[in-house]
């Protein structure tokens, strides 16, 4: 009799899974407003926000004050040539990374490297392959997300990497259709 109670209590977590749960099945499982595929009878595909023009500015509050300060204070000896310079860039691949913005040489600025990979550091010899980032979100463990990041930054500084364009996010991320859902951590 012992066995066919053991047997029934654990068959009834099993049998209980088959049941729908009324509602949905992680209420507040999104933000107010969001589009919930679940509660909503359909999300809609490549969602955007309206753009907002002109861009707001940033008041560099608290923390940020000082560099908001330092930078306002170089942007405004920049020519309009040299700011075109520096936020345009020299071209895909045009030097030794995959996006450089142009050197300001009488201000001390050098030029950017601006390298992707969402993998490991691109077009390089010696580097390692790391997990993609759908990989790692799919462990939920924060030791693992932190040995990547810091693994990958390593290899990104000591190739000479000053920015690493990676991972995907923003609405990119959140699109079946986009393509690179791989690389972020959705």
């Amino acid at each position: 009799m012992t066995f066919i109670k053991a047997a029934l209590l654990a068959a009834l977590p099993l049998a209980l899974a088959q049941v729908d749960p009324p509602g949905p099945p992680f209420p507040s499982s999104t933000y107010p407003n969001a589009t919930d595929p679940i509660t909503d009878g359909g999300a809609l595909s490549n969602q955007t926000s309206p753009p907002k023009y002109p861009s707001p500015w940033g008041e560099g509050l608290g923390d940020w004050e000082a560099a908001y300060a330092s930078a306002r204070r170089f942007v405004s000896q920049l020519s309009l040539t040299e700011k075109v310079n520096l936020t345009t860039g020299v071209g895909w691949e045009g030097e030794k990374c995959v996006g450089n913005n142009g050197a300001i040489p009488r201000l001390g600025f050098k030029s950017l490297c601006m390298q992707d990979s969402p993998l490991g550091v691109r077009d390089t010899d010696f580097n390692s392959a790391f997990p993609a980032g759908v990989t790692i979100a799919a462990t939920w463990d924060r030791a693992l997300f932190y040995q990547r990041g810091y693994g990958m930054g390593s290899e990104h500084r000591d190739k000479g990497v000053d920015v690493q364009l990676g991972p995907v996010v923003g609405p990119i991320g959140r699109s079946p259709e986009g393509g690179r859902n791989w690389e972020g951590f959705r």
